[in-house]
């Protein structure tokens, strides 16, 4: 009975270290191309607008040898202010968080694209400037977002330089970066900037699309409006929110793209629920939106979560469900997690002071576990709506393509185990039966190695053989 048991306990281990892309970080190194112009269009930040030239960071797995890949889009946070003016140490494509998620995306087999977009909003105006003028910056980061994806659409019909599936692109954002992204998929109709609280005292809507451009940026004004890569198709096929809101939980109708969201239920700026927003920047209240909560309970009711959730029976998933009975929503719990626990911040900002008064228990190290827990949560649910098969043979460097050329003899072993692969190894590392790390061996390039048993018990054993960009499993039995 109690070898049974400790088989079982490994079968569970082998399927925790299983490496799968889409899922598991595949591949170690990155391609990583920096201020990739997306689009130019007019910025306000100034007074008068300015034509500004729109850049990104794009992250790709290295050696990726598959003909097409799914693309996810971020946005950064930062109150719609430039980062400095923000009283923020965050506020662009090189934040800390999105930076990280960017690279864990390009690891996991995604291209991945970390994106700048039009700042510029009045917030020391009256009340009325101040929602009128943020709302628009809500729209114009909601157009950038979908210039964005435009550009890669153009780019994989013609030059193909990214190797993107136009038909799974994903676009997501952190806080501000969440609005835009909310709102690139379900705002879609004048009406819904026509509701009153998006009314100024004089009747008229906020936003004026016959100056700014319709929602795809198209057809505005000269000098004011630039609608960038004509012809191609500006939606995604689903939205990542953390810690963003929508303008309002109607904008949500039946058959919009599923959205998968996080967010601290104790948030003290962007509300779980519905309530109005506080700016982080100057502490101000401007106007009521709806939260990840309210957004998600009516994407469920409308069947918009449109994924196969009863086969999520991970530790993650069960979790999220006992939270909140919205499907897609994964709740923080808590004052500690309230925003945005999944950022981190440079000691040496000098805004640091106000970073860590709104988010006083942000570190590297806690903030990665957050990011864990996204990433877990977030990728089985794309990989089902986008149709992403992870037995398919994208990469010659994809663990399932190089699994059988990798084999361990003897096995079970004695005094030693030779590892031997068509390829070149570059790490070893073995794991005991409770997840411990207990021996970690440099291969040098070399296609076989020799592992000593040293002083190591007998029983089972998960062994990682670090292979190109891929990490393979092989259970080894030592004696």
């Amino acid at each position: 009975m109690k070898k049974t048991l400790l088989f079982m306990l490994c079968l569970g281990m082998l399927n925790s270290y299983a490496q799968e892309r889409y899922y598991d970080k595949v591949f170690t190194d990155l391609t990583i191309t920096q201020d990739v112009k997306y689009a130019e269009n007019y910025t306000v930040i100034t007074g008068a607008p300015v034509l500004e030239d729109l850049l990104m960071d794009v992250y790709e797995p290295a050696n990726d040898t598959a003909s097409q890949r799914p693309l996810i889009i971020l946005m950064h946070a930062g109150s719609f202010l430039p980062k400095g003016l923000n009283t923020l140490p965050f506020g662009n494509k090189h934040d800390s968080s999105l930076v990280e998620m960017c690279k864990q995306f390009a690891q996991r087999g995604y291209v991945a694209a970390a994106v700048n977009y039009r700042l510029g909003w009045n917030p020391l105006g009256t009340q009325e400037e101040k929602a009128n003028t943020i709302i628009n910056a809500v729209y114009k980061s909601m157009q950038d977002g979908k210039s964005a994806i435009r550009f890669f659409r153009k780019d994989a019909a013609t030059t193909d330089t990214y190797k993107i599936d136009p038909n799974m692109v994903v676009l997501g954002g952190s806080n501000s970066g969440g609005y835009a992204a909310l709102a690139s998929g379900a705002l879609d109709k004048a009406s819904e900037l026509n509701l009153f609280k998006f009314l100024g005292t004089n009747g008229q809507p906020y936003v004026n699309i016959g100056i700014w451009g319709d929602f795809e940026g198209d057809n505005g004004t000269a000098g004011f409006s630039n609608f960038n890569h004509p012809g191609y198709d500006s939606d995604p096929q689903m939205v990542l929110n953390m810690g963003g809101a929508m303008g309002d939980s109607s904008w949500i109708e039946a058959g919009e793209v599923p959205m998968v969201s996080f967010h601290g239920v104790a948030d003290p700026l962007t509300p779980y629920a519905t309530a109005i927003v506080i700016v982080a920047s100057t502490g101000d209240p401007i106007v009521e939106v709806s939260g990840s909560l309210d957004l998600s309970l009516r994407a469920t009711r409308l069947g918009n979560q449109n994924w196969n959730e009863t086969a999520m029976t991970d530790a993650i998933s069960v979790k999220a469900r006992s939270r909140s009975a919205a499907i897609g929503l994964y709740p923080f719990p808590g004052p500690a997690n309230g925003f945005e626990p999944w950022g981190w911040y440079d000691a040496n900002d000098p805004n640091i002071a106000t970073g860590m008064a709104i988010n006083p228990y942000a570190s590297k190290p806690r903030a990665l576990m957050y990011i864990d827990t996204i990433m877990g949560y977030f990728c089985p649910r794309a990989a089902d709506v986008l149709g992403l098969s992870v037995t398919t043979p994208v990469s010659v460097d994809a663990p399932l393509a190089i699994d059988n050329n990798i084999n361990l003899a003897p096995n079970p072993a004695n005094e030693f185990v030779k590892v031997s692969s068509n390829f070149e190894i570059k790490e070893v590392v073995l794991f005991n039966i409770t997840g411990k790390k207990v021996l970690s061996v440099s291969g040098n390039g070399n296609k076989t190695m020799v592992i000593n048993r040293d002083e190591l018990p007998g029983g089972f054993y998960l062994m990682n053989v670090s292979v190109g960009e891929a990490i393979v499993t092989k259970k080894l039995v030592l004696k």
